[in-house]
């Protein structure tokens, strides 16, 4: 009976050591987190908003957060795509929800999909069900990330923005299988999964 329940607390510690090490904060690969504009994007058919940005770290990436603002409840559809634009290879599509309750919203969706060190990706949401018209987005008008920028598409075209959203991706390191931040990430930011 006491092997039976050491052998007990050893599982129980074991599975208990896992979930922690699973659990762990995300950090984050690519980011730009200076709040300082706002889009007021639209839900018109054809209408639609896109970030691109540059992989720093080859593996999965797991998640992407998107900076929103005032009250939102509403569906979309998050596409990621390979290159810049949306008329590369199309590698991941979910519908998600965007819910806001108001002021800034740092959103996190889920997302599952490979990237490969300094190759260009895109992500690009399509405004649906729900959405108010217009929606607030959250941008950095001085378009400090260097890595990508934003377009906005709508029935005349689609057409860079001179500036970037407030976003952040996540990547698992496919060398390791754990989630890392790029070298010259900013370890004093960080995003949880309730709002900012």
């Amino acid at each position: 009976m006491k092997e039976l329940k050491a052998i007990l607390k050893a599982g129980i510690f074991a599975l208990a050591l896992l979930t922690v090490i699973n659990a762990k904060s995300q950090t984050i690969d690519q980011f730009d987190t200076s709040y300082n504009a706002g889009l007021s994007a639209r839900t018109l058919p054809s209408y639609s908003w896109y970030q691109t940005f540059t992989a720093g770290i080859s593996g999965d990436l797991t998640r992407i957060d998107i900076g929103f603002f005032n009250y939102i409840f509403g569906n979309g559809t998050l596409q990621v795509y390979e290159d810049t634009g949306i008329t590369g290879n199309m590698i991941y599509t979910s519908p998600v929800t965007v819910n806001c309750p108001g002021n800034g919203c740092m959103l996190p969706f889920q997302v599952n999909c490979n990237v490969v060190t300094g190759n260009s990706y895109t992500f690009h949401f399509i405004p649906g069900i729900g959405m108010p018209d217009p929606f607030g987005v959250q941008q950095d008008f001085t378009n400090s990330y260097i890595g990508g920028e934003m377009y906005t598409i709508d029935p005349s075209g689609t057409y860079p923005f001179n500036m970037d959203l407030v976003f952040a991706t996540y990547v698992k390191d496919e060398s390791t299988g754990l989630e890392v931040a790029m070298a010259s990430h900013n370890s004093l930011y960080h995003i949880s999964e309730s709002t900012v």
